[in-house]
Formats: structure tokens, sequence, C-alpha cells
């Protein structure tokens, strides 16, 4: 018995139904993550200074091949990837920059911090302004966070500086590097925060 064009057009509905749903079992869930500022130093004291100043901190600023969704891993020196199935769960910059918030009161022992862009009534005594040059696992695992950064006082440029930062990580273990990245992270806020103590209270 020949079949019919409804046969076969049922027929065929089912095949693709059966591929779709064999595409759904297959595929992995998607895994967000979140960076934080880890640092190795206790709580600071707190600035004895009266008025305590203002401090801004940003703008903050990466590079475009780090402004997409996916973490992004080095396989040489000239060729990244991007992974699909691991993903930042906000903005990259914003992630940063809520990480050295949460960090930097700690370590500066204020709390009289804003972020970028701050309301125009507010003028901060100190900006600190960052630009990420680099941040990623390179090809052999390693951690990379470059940054170049500058402290203003009363809007005059005070401090500059590049810091560049190497840590071990991973090739496959994706919370692994970002926990990685995260304390690459912390040593710039401590580095910052060493630098803007100094300038506060004229001592480490």
């Amino acid at each position: 018995m020949k079949p019919t064009t409804a046969t076969v057009r049922a027929y065929g509905i089912l095949l693709v139904a059966a591929a779709l749903s064999g595409c759904v079992r297959d595929s992995k869930p998607t895994q967000f993550y979140r960076l934080t500022a880890q640092t190795q130093s206790g709580d600071a004291s707190k600035i004895a200074t009266n008025p305590s100043p203002l401090i801004g901190l940003g703008a903050i600023r990466i590079p475009e091949y780090l402004n997409r969704p996916q973490l992004v891993a080095a396989i040489s020196d000239h060729q990244y990837q991007l992974a699909e199935d691991h993903r930042w769960a906000e903005r990259l910059d914003q992630n940063i920059a809520l990480a050295l918030y949460q960090a930097l009161p700690r370590l500066l022992g204020t709390d009289r911090l804003v972020r970028y862009p701050w309301a125009q009534r507010l003028s901060p005594d100190y900006q600190i302004d960052i630009d990420i040059l680099e941040f990623h696992i390179d090809a052999q695992g390693q951690s990379r966070l470059v940054a170049q950064w500058a402290i203003k006082h009363n809007g005059l440029p005070s401090i500059s500086k590049r810091s560049a930062y190497q840590l071990p990580a991973s090739t496959t273990d994706y919370g692994v590097m970002v926990s990685a990245q995260s304390q690459c992270l912390g040593k710039l806020a401590e580095d910052i925060a060493q630098a803007l103590r100094q300038m506060l209270i004229g001592k480490p």
C-alpha cells in the first residue's frame, strides 16, 4: 500500500520533532558567573581625617574583546575563544565596578565612596579611573590582568600607574578561572587602596 502525502508529511514532522528533542537533551545548561575582588588584607583602620573625603570610583573601561557576555580565554598569543556555555551574569565593566566598590571601603576604612556616574551635586575629593587593558585566561591557564589606573585629587592627576597581575587558573574549569580572575581584581584593589591611603594619611 502506497503511503499517502499526509502520512509522509506526518512522518517527517515526527522525525524533526525527535531530532529537536535529542538536541535539547544533549545541550548543556548555560553557567553564569560573577567576579568578586578577593583580597588578602584585613580590614583597614578608619581614615582619621575630618571631614572624611569623598572618593569617586570610575570611570572603568574595558577593551572591546571583553565587551561581551561570554567568558574569554586565549588559545594562543593572538587567538581567543568564547565560552558559549559559560557567561557573565552581568556586564563585565559593571561587575568589575561593583566588585571594587564592595572591596575598597574595607581596604580604606571608609564607606564614603560613590560609583561613576554619580549625581551632579556630588564632587568627589578623589577620583579613581581604571582602564582594563587585558583580563582573560591565557593559553597556559594563567589569569592575566593588566590595568592602567589613575587617582585624581580635586580634578587634577596625582597618580598614574600600570599594574599587571598573573595567577594560576585552569584551561578547563571555569569556576577556577573566575576565582583566579577575582583574586587578580583583589590585588588591583589592594594596590589602589594602598596608594590612596598614602595620599590621605601620608603613610602605607
